[in-house]
Order: C-alpha cells, then structure tokens, then sequence
C-alpha cells in the first residue's frame, strides 16, 4: 500500500476475486461459479461480425441488445440499463443512490462485492443476518437506509427466497430496493414480474452464469425508467464494448443452449449435494449453480489444499461465518465425479 491511498480504506482493503489459473492449465476450476458448458455456437458467429466494426464506438445505451432484454423480459427498453458485468451495475447504485455518509442495508451473508463498494462511495452499512431457512427478517425493511441490496439467491450459500415472500417484506419500504439475480434462472422463479408493482425496485442480472459469458462482462439491471435514468446519468461512457453486445445479443437469442446450461447444472447440483451428503458433508439448500458445505470435521482449508494439490479448485471465505465451509462451483458431469473421487467419495 502506498501512501497515497485513502486513510479511510485502511491496509486491507479491496475485492479478493477467486483463483484463475492460466488459460490452458489442466486444471478442474470449481471456485468461481461459471458455467460447466460453452457459450452458444451462434455467440462466435456474432463476434465475428461486430469485429469488422471495431474502429467505431459501441452504442452508449447498449443496443441492440438493450431492446432485446426488454423484449425478453416483457418491459420497455427506458427500463433496462446495460453495463460492464452486474459488478459494474452494482457499482452504479451505489453512485446513483447513496451519498457519503448515508446508511446502505446490507445482508450477512451477502456478495463479498457490495462492502466493499459500500466503502469505496463512502456509505455507511447496517448489516441484517440472515437464519437459513427463516423468513427474511423486518430489519431489512425497518433498518433506516437509502438503499437496501439482497442476493436472491444468496451469494455464498445458495438461499432462495421466493418472490412474494420477498414482497411481503420490502413491498412497502421507500428506499431504493436493489434484488440481485446473478443465480436466478437456476432457481424457481424471478422478481422481475414485481417490478412493475414497484417503481423502486431493480432487479440486477448477469450473462456471466446461465449464458456462459464470464468473460465477457455483461450485466444489465431492470427497473423503472426513472430508476434506469439514474443509473444512466453516472455509468462510465459507452460501459459495453462491441464484442460483448454482440456476444450477449447472440446468446439470450439461443434460448434451447440457454436452457440446455441450466437444466444440466441442476440435475449435477442435485446429485452432487446428495453425493456429499452421504459422506458426512453438511451441505445446505441452493438454488444457484454451486454448494456451500461442510466438510467432516470443518477443516475446510485443509480440504481446499488437499484438493488443490490434485489441481481441483474450490473457494475458501476465511474468516465470517462459514469459514469451516467450502463452496463448489457445479461442475461439468466428469469434473463433479473428479471432485467426488479426490474427496474418496463415490460419485
């Protein structure tokens, strides 16, 4: 750390993003939730395209793929904001919406991201925990705040909330309610049909997880069109480069792809929860496309490097609440068995 950096950050600050080995390693990536399949064939197709239109800036607004997710989610394009990765999204709310100084709600657990973020814009956090399968608690919509941001499902550990459940807590708050999807379509059902109920909501989604785009950074949030007009009015000028529009438009199209990545990581995540569960692991419910567990004898770390050692990745959150826990990406069918089998665990 330098000098420079602002006291109010402190030595240990910043996003610790998951281990990413290089390109081509032999390695079984299981620690930062990406998709076990490919991206859509029609995905090279488009970007072969758009390459020929390199020398021009992308559309500010994101089209065309801006109109696309309103056309798939059913609502106006006013009410669709398109940005670099749902990070970057969830960025812009907290410039939008929350001066320095003022008080953010927060989840425990929740997205190791929005404190970080929260810090950064200098706001103040109330953190709500959350009890596994409870109901969500009232403070997350008595708790005084100017915003109020829930994983749905959670992020580490799986939790859905169905969305009238969702409703009857935070229906009637007049703060700015940011719902984040990242999982969603992996779970049973979205906010997204509230929205039209609550002009201060914004449901905030990615093409990172069910589209297979991670590496392309495309996120993108839902709301009222004043609401997206905020988020407009502070992102970064021309957020989405040509090659991810393009990429992004070509996969939400594939609808048969989209589905065929979903429904083989639930059949996986299903079968591989039971399979832990029958070696002694404590793993909880999800609804995402990982697992966060217990290991026999919550000696995690010591699970994660012994995985390690045989080239299988898995993610560690030292520290908190479940730091005697692991969570494991849903893998490809053979990358799941190569886990098991490491764990001495017939898969």
């Amino acid at each position: 750390m330098s000098r420079h950096r602002r006291r109010s950050l402190g030595p240990d600050f910043g996003y610790v993003p998951g281990e990413q080995p290089p390109d081509g390693a032999t390695w079984i990536k299981l620690n930062t939730n990406e998709s076990p399949l490919s991206p859509s064939p029609r995905v090279t197709a488009a970007v072969s395209r758009a390459v020929e239109e390199l020398r021009r800036y992308p559309d500010p607004q994101g089209e065309p793929l801006r109109s696309a997710l309103a056309r798939y989610h059913g609502l106006p394009a006013e009410g669709v904001m398109v940005g670099n990765g749902a990070d970057q999204v969830l960025e812009t709310c907290f410039r939008a919406f929350a001066d320095p100084g003022d008080t953010v709600v927060l989840t425990r657990p929740t997205y190791s991201l929005l404190p970080v973020l929260a810090r950064l814009g200098g706001a103040r956090i109330a953190t709500v925990p959350l009890a596994p399968g409870e109901p969500l608690p009232a403070a997350l919509a008595t708790t005084p705040a100017v915003m109020r941001l829930l994983c749905n499902p959670n992020s580490p550990t799986g939790g859905w909330v169905p969305p009238l459940a969702i409703e009857r807590v935070l229906g009637q708050v007049d703060s700015v309610v940011v719902i984040d999807e990242a999982y969603c379509d992996f779970a049973p059902e979205s906010c997204v049909p509230l929205l039209v109920h609550h002009d201060n909501w914004l449901v905030v989604r990615t093409f990172a997880k069910s589209h297979a785009l991670a590496g392309l950074r495309v996120g993108y949030a839902l709301g009222h069109p004043d609401l997206i007009g905020d988020l407009s009015a502070v992102v970064e000028s021309y957020p989405v480069d040509r090659l991810a529009l393009a990429a992004a438009e070509a996969a939400l199209a594939d609808r048969d792809h989209h589905r065929r990545i979903v429904e083989l990581v639930i059949e996986e995540r299903e079968r591989l929860a039971a399979a832990l569960r029958g070696a002694g692991w404590d793993v909880g419910e999800s609804r995402a496309n990982f697992l966060l567990g217990r290991p026999p004898g919550g000696d995690a770390v010591g699970v994660a490097a012994e995985l390690r050692d045989q080239r299988i990745l898995v993610r560690h959150f030292p520290g908190g609440d479940h730091s005697d826990r692991l969570r494991i990406t849903v893998g490809t069918p053979a990358e799941n068995r190569a886990l098991l089998t490491a764990l001495g665990i017939g898969g």
